[in-house]
């Protein structure tokens, strides 16, 4: 500010030798400004479009110059515009799903937030990786809440000897075909979830490695949509 101002507030015009030096000093302070968190959003809009700076007058440009410093330094002293901080959000009640096995619920709970935390880090992977966890086991909660509907199936699964494992041995591949037959979940659910399925799988090294995963923020909205479609078909299915 004492480059631009003398004792008292009045513009310093006597140590810029012209308009080009005033505009030399306005765009430094623009440069500077342009990298400083903590400022409106429209702060060096506002100073772009402002007419004063246009003036034929050193004093009225640096008058100018000087009052948008001020303000800078008072919303900045003030600890400055607060960016939107992350947010978690609470998973939705799944209590019906998860009430045959206590305390699963907190673990799944436990996970949603976690998979949110991952994401916001941008460890995308594991966030991946733990949605996939949640859409599991609440797929394998609906089969086992209505055991013999799962059992009947036609997409249920067989062994060498035609018979059908116990629910708590099926995989996810299963649990799904199975869920989209039953009509837990809508068929396009089933699609986008085994999509879901098939990045989880890369929990493997070998299948990341083989399959070149490279999440990002897109794929983990995009998760996060079927995830909260499926949760939503189940829990309606109850």
């Amino acid at each position: 500010m004492e480059e631009i101002t003398l004792f008292g507030g009045p513009a310093a015009t006597d140590k810029f030798s012209g308009l080009r030096a005033v505009d030399a000093k306005v765009r430094e302070a623009r440069m500077v400004l342009s990298s400083t968190t903590g400022l409106p959003p429209n702060f060096l809009t506002e100073m772009e479009a402002d007419e004063d700076f246009q003036a034929n007058s050193r004093r009225v440009r640096l008058e100018a110059l000087a009052n948008y410093i001020k303000n800078a330094l008072k919303f900045l002293n003030a600890g400055g515009v607060s960016t939107n901080k992350k947010q978690i959000i609470a998973p939705p009640d799944i209590t019906k799903l998860t009430v045959i096995i206590p305390g699963l619920g907190d673990v799944i709970n436990e996970r949603w937030r976690e998979a949110q935390k991952c994401q916001h880090i941008k460890a995308y992977t594991a966030s991946i990786i733990l949605m996939g966890s949640v859409l599991e086991a609440l797929l394998l909660c609906r089969a086992n809440s209505s055991p013999s509907e799962a059992y009947q199936s036609s997409k249920a699964p067989k062994d060498k000897n035609g018979k059908t494992p116990a629910i708590q041995d099926w995989n996810l591949n299963t649990l799904i075909e199975v869920a989209v037959e039953r009509k837990w979940i809508k068929t396009d659910r089933g699609k986008f979830g085994h999509a879901l399925r098939e990045s989880r799988n890369i929990v493997h090294p070998w299948v990341q490695a083989t399959t070149q995963a490279n999440f990002d923020e897109a794929t983990c909205q995009t998760s996060w949509i079927v995830l909260k479609a499926s949760v939503s078909d189940l829990l309606a299915s109850m």
